[in-house]
């Protein structure tokens, strides 16, 4: 069976992001990726955890790490009472009070997808000391449509069971596109345009490329520590969405980065500090590639270079990013002149990260 041709970009990302992928359960996300990449690499392969691996060889046997992860936050069926109603657990890093009203897309251990809607007690019933109490996801209900436990069961519904809040992908305004899973499927897709860049001979880089599509980075960074030590990497980058908060509320020393800045280059994170001479290395790429950039340097949050760059006896890494207001929430939204600059910058980087190691 042929493969079929890669989208243009924004068809690609739209159909990433409305994949189905909460961590742990990153499979359709896998197939639609390996789906279009197995034309531009040599060797394909997913491992013991989940992780998409690819290898396209270079005349050198040093190696370049591109690593996005292809998880996004869910939630996991916890319990089912004797009414039909769900409990769930988080899976990421969730703020508890995104959760009431939104629409939700499970799917049972035989694959078949159901739908709910998130409730909550409504504040007409509430006593004045209940309305004041913070609302935890504990507090939280899905509605199915059951009418007890019993028909729950019989739909397949069951303690286990993965989900994620479910809205579509769209572009909302000029240049401006809205919906779920920008953390990271932006960076999954700009992995798969330096692939298809490097088979098309649009760059070039001596070095061997693995890829890693990695799993379960919103519980942890667990996939790329797995696919980091198999890979052993000269020098890698990560490649993110991240957190745009050019929005009300939010005091100029509390921005991490900002939408229509450009990319994003991180110096340093709860999970890393960047050496200064990747940093000073992808500055300087952007300043070739002619696009305008911004640094991230918060100490909270973290990424898979978290992982990478302590594998082994350590490895070089880089994190590169695309600003997204809202992450993890249902509906994000990315600025399209972001990506196309982060995407200059990542080609740039990739043709010249050999100066590092060599």
């Amino acid at each position: 069976m042929p493969t079929p041709p890669r989208p243009p970009a924004k068809e690609a990302l739209v159909a990433l992001c409305q994949a189905f992928g909460p961590s742990g359960s990153e499979e359709d996300v896998r197939e639609l990726i390996t789906s279009w990449i197995r034309p531009y690499v040599d060797e394909l392969q997913t491992d013991a955890v989940g992780n998409l691996i690819a290898v396209r060889k270079g005349r050198s046997e040093k190696k370049l790490l591109l690593d996005a992860h292809t998880d996004e936050v869910g939630i996991m069926v916890r319990h089912v009472d004797e009414n039909g109603f769900l409990r769930f657990a988080k899976l990421g890093g969730w703020d508890d009070r995104v959760f009431a009203g939104h629409r939700v897309k499970l799917r049972t251990r035989e694959g078949s997808f159901y739908h709910g809607v998130i409730g909550m007690q409504p504040p007409h019933v509430l006593s004045e000391e209940q309305k004041g109490k913070t609302i935890k996801a504990e507090d939280y209900f899905i509605d199915v449509g059951a009418l007890s436990g019993a028909e729950a069961q019989q739909r397949g519904i069951a303690v286990g069971d993965v989900g994620v809040l479910d809205y579509p992908v769209f572009e909302f305004a000029p240049d401006h596109w809205m919906g779920k899973a920008f953390d990271d499927r932006v960076g999954c897709l700009l992995v798969v345009q330096a692939l298809r860049a490097l088979a098309e001979g649009k760059i070039k880089t001596p070095l061997t490329v693995c890829a890693s599509f990695s799993t379960s980075e919103e519980l942890g960074l667990r996939g790329a520590r797995v696919s980091a030590y198999g890979i052993n990497p000269d020098v890698a980058l990560a490649l993110e969405g991240t957190i745009g908060a050019d929005f009300p509320g939010v005091p100029a020393d509390r921005k991490p980065c900002s939408q229509r800045l450009g990319p994003v280059i991180s110096i340093i994170d709860s999970t890393i500090l960047v050496p200064r001479k990747m940093t000073d290395f992808l500055r300087d790429c952007a300043e070739r590639a002619k696009v305008e950039y911004q640094v991230k340097m918060p100490i909270y949050g973290g990424t898979d270079a978290g992982a990478i760059h302590q594998t082994r006896s350590g490895v070089l890494c880089g994190v590169i990013a695309v600003a997204s207001r809202y992450i993890h929430s249902p509906n994000s939204t990315l600025y399209w002149p972001d990506y196309e600059k982060t995407e200059k910058l990542v080609m740039e980087a990739v043709k010249r990260i050999h100066t590092l190691v060599e």
